[in-house]
């Protein structure tokens, strides 16, 4: 069966088909459906579209919009429950969990068993760690290294020149490179504590996944190793509609 993946977030929506390789889309939630039929227009239609969406309202119906008018499916939604996949949610109310992380979870488990570390770099920073027996331990979230930045130059008086982080750089030597370098490496001062507590306490020694559009500069300073997956939530949603289709 000829299936589409569709990952629709918040800035950017991402899609591939089966043995394709994922393509991606910056957004407008109201001119989506008009973008769509840009970058969609002339394609035979799949058999079946499965959708993983934390998009708001607007964009999420401008989405199942155009799969219905334009090539007459109504997808099938992703959605959050307390197990799947081999995997038992951390979250006391599973539907409060972001269906995103979820699926980059259920992707990210599959290549790591023994247990593993999944970071999803956008405008917000997810971490979530799953053990080796498939228990989501929980996470943390927070702004992404972009939004860092623009609270902290819309919260002070700080003027920023021109200025470029170079491959390797330790330390910052403008005002530019040392808020970048800052931002990003708070975020990887968390991820690489997290991977050492789980190590020092037994839990597991984990395997570590970056993901999102900003995973590019915090890999770049990572002193762990790492696999860097665009497509992880994409997998995740597609190993989702495997076993829900068994």
């Amino acid at each position: 069966m000829e299936r589409l993946y569709v990952d629709l977030g918040n800035s950017r929506l991402k899609w591939m088909r089966a043995h394709a390789p994922m393509q991606a889309l910056e957004y407008s939630g109201n001119r989506l459906h008009g973008q769509l039929s840009s970058v969609w227009h002339g394609e035979a239609p799949p058999e079946q579209v499965w959708v993983a969406s934390v998009a708001d309202q607007v964009a999420t119906a401008n989405l199942l919009g155009w799969l219905a008018n334009c090539w007459g499916l109504v997808p099938q939604v992703m959605e959050v429950s307390a197990a799947d996949c081999g995997l038992t949610c951390g979250y006391q109310q599973p539907r409060q969990l972001g269906v995103d992380r979820w699926a980059a979870m259920i992707a990210a488990y599959a290549s790591f068993p023994d247990g593993v570390c999944v970071v999803d770099c956008g405008t917000a920073a997810t971490l979530d760690a799953v053990d080796g027996r498939g228990r989501h331990l929980g996470g943390y979230i927070l702004p992404g290294a972009d939004a860092m930045q623009q609270v902290l130059l819309r919260e002070t008086a700080i003027e920023v020149e021109a200025g470029v982080v170079d491959a390797g750089q330790e330390w910052g030597n403008s005002t530019a490179s040392c808020i970048e370098l800052g931002t990003c490496k708070a975020i990887v001062a968390l991820i690489e504590q997290v991977v050492e507590r789980m190590q020092a306490t037994g839990v597991c020694n984990p395997g570590v996944v970056l993901t999102g559009g900003g995973a590019g500069p915090i890999a770049s300073l990572m002193q762990i190793d790492y696999q860097r997956r665009d497509a992880l939530v994409l997998e995740g949603i597609k190993l989702y509609a495997e076993e829900k289709s068994r």
